[in-house]
């Protein structure tokens, strides 16, 4: 059974969505506490080995995961996986800290914590995801689309700078303790608020027939398996650009850490920007069609960083700041368009898929563009 997304379900949207980013800041937290930790403790010539470990731990079992996670997410109430996963990454947590308190931390307990997390994540981004089109109307989808990703690029980027500063006065233990307060701040709006239900209680179908229906949607539905390889594409082939940007500044272009942290400066701010556009802008009519010209316009403007004269900084600046402007209208827009077309009882399976694809394409465009380089 479906509900209709109303102004009250999207009052309830907006306070759950206000407690996640407080879940995300205490997860991105975590994660540089977790890399800053393994990057001082490790022997200087493995500190590269044990990083590389230590991501494949966080993001692999997620991959692999997710697109059966969607199945569950849509068998049983969205609200309740999500308190319990959310709860689980916290405990997860606290565990860690137990173990740095008890002085008996290792690598190996890290990578075990990195990996429950990362199969947690595969349940909680999907059963996110399903209940937007559920609770936000219609026409104000692509502005909370647009908030979400510049919210999302926020909490990411400050959670790298509140955990910088924690680690001056307090030891890794304690700084550690942010992330289950915030899960705390999370689950009293997702406890207070209902959340629409899109099965009834009699419905009753096997797990395996559940999980290839959503396969079988993706390749049926018009037009979508198109945009879906479009999605994977734009993460396979723009990943080389993000992973060798310090290469590239540094051997290319003579460049030093000052000039890198310009870029990275300029390209935080094109994003910031095409997500407060997408924020501020009244629904868009014709979204695949903006989507391909952002694509182009992407394109376009990362030909035009590659083709940078050396020691140009402001020109390929300028280049990078118009790739992350144009990009983010693009996801955006990508985004409300799935969950316009798929069905409110298959957004955790097809979302799920979708994710998994994503995620395992980037993996890919890293080793491409180390084996060309």
């Amino acid at each position: 059974m479906e509900s209709q997304a109303d102004q009250s379900t999207f009052r309830s949207y907006l306070a759950f969505f206000g407690g996640q980013q407080f879940s995300l800041l205490g997860s991105s937290v975590v994660q540089f506490v977790i890399i800053w930790w393994v990057t001082i403790v490790t022997e200087k010539a493995l500190v590269p080995l044990y990083l590389t470990v230590a991501s494949i731990a966080g993001f692999a079992p997620m991959i692999l995961v997710t697109p059966f996670a969607g199945v569950l997410v849509d068998r049983t109430s969205r609200k309740a996986l999500i308190g319990v996963v959310d709860f689980l990454q916290a405990l997860a947590t606290v565990v860690l800290i137990l173990l740095f308190w008890s002085g008996v931390v290792s690598f190996w307990h890290v990578l075990v914590v990195l990996a429950f997390r990362s199969v947690c994540q595969a349940f909680h981004s999907p059963a996110v995801s399903a209940i937007v089109p559920l609770m936000v109307p219609r026409d104000k989808l692509s502005r909370i689309n647009g908030l979400s990703y510049l919210l999302t690029g926020m909490m990411t980027l400050l959670g790298p700078a509140v955990a910088g500063v924690l680690l001056v006065f307090m030891p890794v233990d304690q700084v550690l303790w942010v992330d289950p307060v915030t899960f705390a701040v999370a689950v009293v709006p997702l406890l207070l608020i209902r959340m629409p239900s899109v099965r009834m209680p009699e419905e009753k179908s096997s797990f395996r027939k559940d999980f290839f229906e959503g396969l079988s949607f993706i390749k049926r539905k018009r037009g979508l398996l198109p945009v879906v390889t479009l999605a994977t594409l734009l993460n396979f082939f723009f990943m080389p650009l993000m992973v060798l940007l310090p290469y590239f500044v540094k051997y290319d272009h003579f460049g030093g850490v000052g000039e890198l942290a310009l870029l990275m400066v300029v390209m935080q701010g094109g994003m910031f920007a095409g997500g407060l556009l997408m924020t501020v802008m009244k629904e868009v009519k014709r979204k695949m069609t903006v989507t391909a010209v952002c694509i182009v316009a992407a394109y376009a403007t990362s030909a035009m960083v590659a083709l940078t004269p050396t020691g140009w900084f402001w020109f390929m600046a300028v280049g990078l700041f118009a790739l992350d402007f144009s990009i983010a209208p693009a996801n955006v827009l990508l985004r409300t368009i799935l969950q316009v077309v798929i069905p409110a009882e298959m957004q955790g399976r097809v979302n799920a898929v979708l994710m998994s694809l994503a995620s395992a394409a980037s993996p890919f465009g890293m080793i491409l563009g180390g084996t060309l380089v």
